[in-house]
């Protein structure tokens, strides 16, 4: 699916290769706003253990989906709802 100049594909669910400093790079978004996105339960990183401490990692179809939807809400002006309904409409 192309939505502007971002390319949604869907990949590998297990391609989960980036780190939320990279996720926070390649989209703009913020680490709160990231955050926020993932308890709304719009975004479903997969945790990895390292020790003690937990990672989320995000797979290339995660920042896809993350780049269409900040794209929807801060330039087109949709709501964070009416942003998820759009995608999910053209999934």
């Amino acid at each position: 699916m192309i939505y502007g100049e971002v390319y949604f594909k869907m990949t590998n669910r297990n391609d989960n290769r980036f780190g939320t400093i990279e996720v926070v790079k390649k989209s703009g978004l913020s680490s709160e706003r990231l955050r926020y996105w993932e308890k709304a339960g719009i975004i479903s990183p997969v945790y990895i253990q390292c020790g003690t401490r937990r990672f989320r990692r995000f797979s290339k179809r995660d920042i896809d989906k993350i780049l269409i939807i900040k794209k929807l809400v801060d330039h087109d002006k949709y709501t964070l709802e009416g942003a998820i309904r759009k995608l999910n409409e053209r999934e």
